[in-house]
């Protein structure tokens, strides 16, 4: 399932990530096919996007080599899903190229649990602040270390959320541009 932007965070939403500042992408970290063979690259920086801070996943994809995927990983912390408790939704308030990425959210007691959604940010801002793209969490589906489908082993609770991630796979080649404001949790 992609979802669309929407304008504005519902009230009652709480910060997961917000990378107003250098030091707000710390912890942050590219994985790419080449752990794998392939030899797509990417890069997880911060950048001075339209005048605010956004934490930066850029690179060139290739199927080559029989790669195919690009990531970017936060930092594990179990303070996500004490933000996240309750949450409905999950948004991503950022600009992208076109493509649609793939956010990963690790889940439950050992962070073993994977959940995803697609999702395609407008790629023009509205005025500074990206774009707004609301995910409600019944649309993430369990899936295994591959991101292939699986049978979720509990039911989603957001309380669980100890990582996110944003990959880009489905043979999406090409350069590519992801600029992410911020990450929250919209009750």
């Amino acid at each position: 399932m992609t979802t669309t932007p929407t304008p504005t965070p519902a009230t009652g939403s709480g910060v997961l990530f917000d990378f107003a500042t250098p030091q707000s992408v710390t912890g942050w970290s590219s994985v790419d096919d080449s752990v794998m063979g392939g030899i797509s690259k990417s890069t997880t920086t911060w950048d001075d996007t339209n005048g605010s801070g956004a934490l930066l996943f850029s690179g060139l994809m290739t199927t080559e080599q029989n790669g195919g995927f690009a990531s970017t990983l936060g930092p594990p912390a179990q303070s996500l899903g004490q933000v996240a408790a309750g949450a409905k939704a999950l948004g991503v308030n950022a600009i992208g190229d076109g493509r649609t990425y793939v956010l990963q959210l690790r889940a439950g007691q050992s962070g073993a649990d994977r959940w995803i959604a697609r999702f395609t940010p407008s790629t023009k801002p509205d005025g500074t602040n990206g774009n707004l793209v609301s995910i409600p969490l019944e649309s993430f589906a369990p899936v295994d270390r591959f991101l292939r489908p699986t049978a979720p082993r509990t039911p989603f609770d957001p309380a669980t959320i100890v990582q996110i991630s944003v990959y880009l796979i489905d043979e999406q080649i090409g350069n590519f541009r992801l600029a992410i404001k911020a990450f929250t949790a919209i009750n």
